[in-house]
């Protein structure tokens, strides 16, 4: 018996395979268009770039950190801090305790150690890295110099860890009511840096940090010193991050902590005449437009952008090819971005959105990836583009943007 001609499986198999071949060169050329360098050289080195009115007379000026473990991310704060400085901005707010940056503010201030072991001090072990003691450094000695109604001050306005919060409010407390601070020091002995992801320790010391917190107002009411607003904004922290680990740790709940905490402190300095706050936190908590993050919900920056409108201003960092330091090993990512055609010819450039020539505005108009990167980053997310990167609209989340072409990783301090 004859066998039956396959001609017609032939015909199948080859349009299968035509169809699956213009996708893949379409997927190619489709990459192509939407990632290559776009518009014209436009921005200037941060070095030598002037900052806007429209910046330096925000309310609060936010500078945002792309991924935390690249060098030039962290050094960019100093040079924006430096240019700003002489407008009015002599508070630095850090995503970090307010406890911990108490404690190196006590070293800005001209307290004993060095710029390495007030590095060291910070919670969040991102800071404890050879650039923030630089930064470090150019703080305290322009302080030396400076009035001290005029220094730079420095606060925390994350909500955990609470060890170094306990002990900013419980020894201020001491000093007008021994009897209060020991109790709740006993009370609350069970809440520390060990047990912050034990729910049942949150739980049970939620409502005691509430009630210190009371407590501590009462005990503040018509000081305007700067002890005592470290001791209300730490007693307000140990509050907030007992509540958020009693299970909220979900969404946008960090984020609203945040911005409640950076509100009150503005409103507090301002107070005292010091009317500007610059906000260094990662860009996925500070873009204007909540753009730069994965975790659905409100952030501080779309927070922030809703309480102070155009009074709020921020500054988004991004890089082609980054290296980053997660877990003592180095890592290395690159993000194909259009907007690198605005910023060709420079290391670390510089561009507000508002300044864009024509051409430039229609590319930062347009979606578009954006390095990402938290801690701790395993090596394995460099393989899934989603997971080191976000799809931000430029003009709609920053008002300037710093853009890196080669990052290097931190170096870390011992």
């Amino acid at each position: 018996m004859p066998t039956r001609p396959r001609r017609p499986i032939l015909r199948v198999l080859a349009i299968v395979l035509a169809v699956a071949l213009v996708l893949v060169l379409g997927g190619f050329a489709w990459r192509f268009v939407t990632t290559r360098p776009a518009g014209e050289p436009q921005a200037v080195e941060l070095t030598d770039a002037t900052l806007s009115k429209t910046l330096t007379s925000a309310t609060v000026l936010a500078v945002g950190e792309a991924t935390h473990g690249t060098a030039e991310f962290q050094q960019v704060r100093q040079q924006v801090l430096a240019k700003v400085v002489a407008d009015g901005f002599t508070t630095v707010a850090l995503e970090d305790s307010a406890g911990t940056a108490t404690q190196v503010d006590a070293w800005l201030q001209g307290g004993a150690g060095t710029a390495e072991e007030a590095a060291k001090r910070f919670g969040y072990g991102i800071y404890h890295t050879r650039q923030m003691a630089d930064l470090l450094t150019w703080i305290r000695d322009y302080n030396k110099s400076t009035p001290a109604e005029r220094r730079i001050r420095l606060y925390g306005i994350d909500v955990q860890p609470p060890e170094a919060d306990k002990q900013v409010v419980l020894r201020w407390l001491a000093r007008r009511d021994a009897d209060a601070a020991a109790s709740f020091t006993e009370r609350l002995s069970t809440f520390d840096n060990d047990s912050l992801y034990d729910k049942n320790a949150a739980v049970a010391a939620a409502p005691v940090a509430a009630e210190l917190a009371t407590v501590v107002e009462k005990a503040a009411a018509g000081r305007s010193d700067d002890a005592t607003l470290r001791a209300r904004l730490s007693a307000r922290a140990l509050a907030h991050g007992a509540t958020y680990a009693t299970g909220s740790r979900q969404g946008d709940a960090r984020d609203r902590l945040l911005a409640d905490q950076l509100a009150w402190l503005v409103e507090r300095r301002a107070e005292v005449g010091a009317k500007h706050t610059l906000l260094l936190a990662h860009n996925g908590h500070v873009d204007r437009a909540g753009q730069a993050t994965a975790v659905p919900g409100e952030t501080l920056g779309s927070l922030s952008a809703k309480r102070w409108g155009d009074a709020y201003r921020a500054i988004g960092t991004d890089g082609h090819h980054v290296e980053l330091s997660s877990d003592d090993q180095t890592i290395r990512v690159s993000v194909d971005s259009p907007v690198r055609g605005l910023f060709a010819g420079t290391r670390v450039g510089y561009l507000e959105m508002a300044a864009a020539s024509p051409a430039n505005r229609q590319v930062l108009d347009r979606s578009m990836p954006m390095v990402s990167a938290g801690v701790p980053f395993p090596a394995w997310y460099t393989w899934l583009p989603m997971l080191h990167s976000v799809k931000v609209t430029p003009n709609q989340a920053w008002d300037a943007l710093i853009y890196v072409e080669d990052g290097t990783p931190t170096t870390p301090v011992g």
